[in-house]
């Protein structure tokens, strides 16, 4: 009890030395409204945007069409007057992708002092199973990234034009991709994935370079000219296998954040393209129209390598190297290729702070999370609790592939230049479209490529 009268005395004081605002903002009844989309593509992220009336914190799960809990989205989570985004990404607890139907995203709050908010704030959701893609032309940037059909080929050189008619087939499980597999271009040059030979340009930037270069080289292409497509940041375009009626789509890119290298424009109003598509991290050459493409100016103080084959993560400010820390990439499955962290370019671009991670130790929550490709960051380690401080989740998997896609960086300074995911989040704040190189740990014309 005499805790009780302490609070008590307080609360009373409060209310003569301020008067009735002090009252409120202790008994409030918390309220607040959630925006969630409608529909959303399994495997895909979803967005929430809350807004509360009072800051506090929210408990959030996703409900089946019976309601039952699916699974628990976050635990008092922090919510402030405005600027509170939450998202999510569509894979049940175990990291498969939800099942199709309805289900329901429930919140409840409870104001900063404890007040219960009256009832569960609701929201339909209708996951709809992934597009897959049988040839025809469809809309462009649709808002949602393809991330498990991908285009199987076969054979080793340049297809007569016979079999070049015929489309490739789309499978859903299990793609092997042989070297040097395309048809020949009008600009002579392969088209399609896994193409083997080189575009021969005077300064192709990244495209040029392998994991090796030189400083001067890597420093050069940080500050090259950044050309991505015009689409919101989490939604794609397509690269084809033919600017002619007819043609094939041969894989997805993302976004803003997403650089392509540009190897011709075209004066029908295409242009070739390489990049490396989402679906499974696969090298693509082909064509894209040159109104989807748009040109970003990346950081010129500082930029960010990373080495697959290695697991380094390296910082550039300046031309001169910073220093380097471990970290661990996608690791993918015959099943899920679409967790290999694609290698190419990108820039940084949305800062998201704490996400739900998924690695091949769990799940956990990954902080000072910023987006580099649709739905893979540059993020800490994960830990066991949302602002929790266990790390044990994949910190001794660091120097080798463990995460489903995200770049996940050591939470402890490397004793080289004292790198770690908190400084890279310093950096960036103040430092933006920084950009971010990824060397592959394999031969472009091997990807994908599943021990």
């Amino acid at each position: 009890m005499k805790r009780i009268r302490t609070a008590l005395a307080m609360l009373l004081f409060a209310v003569v030395l301020f008067g009735g605002t002090a009252l409120a903002a202790f008994t409030d009844v918390p309220s607040f409204t959630m925006k969630a989309p409608k529909i959303a593509t399994t495997g895909s992220e979803v967005s929430i945007t809350i807004t509360p009336k009072i800051p506090g914190f929210m408990d959030i799960q996703l409900l089946d069409s019976f309601g039952s809990v699916v699974m628990n989205l976050g635990e008092k989570v922090e919510l402030h007057t405005k600027g509170n985004e939450f998202a999510f990404d569509a894979f049940d607890a175990q990291g498969n992708f939800l099942p199709v139907g309805d289900y329901t995203v429930s919140a409840t709050m409870e104001s900063q002092w404890g007040v219960p908010g009256k009832a569960p704030v609701t929201a339909s959701l209708t996951i709809e199973p992934l597009p897959i893609e049988e040839g025809e032309e469809g809309e462009e940037g649709e808002g949602v990234t393809v991330t498990v059909s991908a285009i199987a080929t076969n054979g080793n050189t340049a297809a007569s034009s016979a079999a070049a008619a015929a489309p490739a087939p789309v499978v859903t499980e299990t793609v092997s991709t042989a070297a040097g597999s395309g048809v020949m271009g009008e600009e002579g040059l392969l088209i399609g994935v896994g193409v083997s030979d080189a575009a021969q340009q005077t300064d192709a930037g990244y495209w040029g370079l392998t994991a090796d270069a030189t400083d001067a080289e890597i420093w050069a292409a940080i500050t090259h000219p950044f050309v991505g497509v015009d689409v919101g940041e989490n939604e794609v375009s397509y690269i084809y296998d033919s600017p002619k009626d007819g043609r094939k789509k041969l894989g997805s890119v993302s976004g803003i954040s997403q650089g392509l290298n540009v190897v011709a424009e075209r004066e029908d109003g295409w242009a070739l393209v390489e990049a490396f598509r989402n679906e499974d991290g696969a090298f693509v050459r082909g064509y894209i129209r040159r109104n989807r493409l748009r040109k970003a100016e990346p950081n010129t103080n500082y930029g960010i390598v990373i080495d697959k084959a290695k697991q380094t993560l390296t910082v550039y400010k300046d031309g001169a190297r910073v220093g380097s820390c471990s970290i661990s990439t996608g690791l993918a499955t015959a099943k899920y290729l679409y967790r290999e962290t694609p290698a190419g370019e990108f820039i940084t671009v949305t800062r998201r702070g704490t996400i739900d991670c998924y690695t091949s130790g769990g799940k956990g929550y990954s902080d000072h999370t910023i987006r580099i490709n649709g739905d893979y960051h540059l993020c800490e380690i994960p830990t066991t609790k949302r602002d929790g401080s266990d790390f044990s989740i994949i910190e001794n998997m660091l120097g080798q592939k463990a995460t489903r896609g995200n770049i996940c960086i050591a939470q402890q300074a490397s004793a080289d230049g004292g790198i770690n995911a908190e400084w890279i989040w310093d950096m960036t704040t103040n430092n933006k479209r920084v950009r971010v190189l990824i060397f592959d740990d394999k031969a472009r014309d091997q990807v994908p490529s599943v021990q």
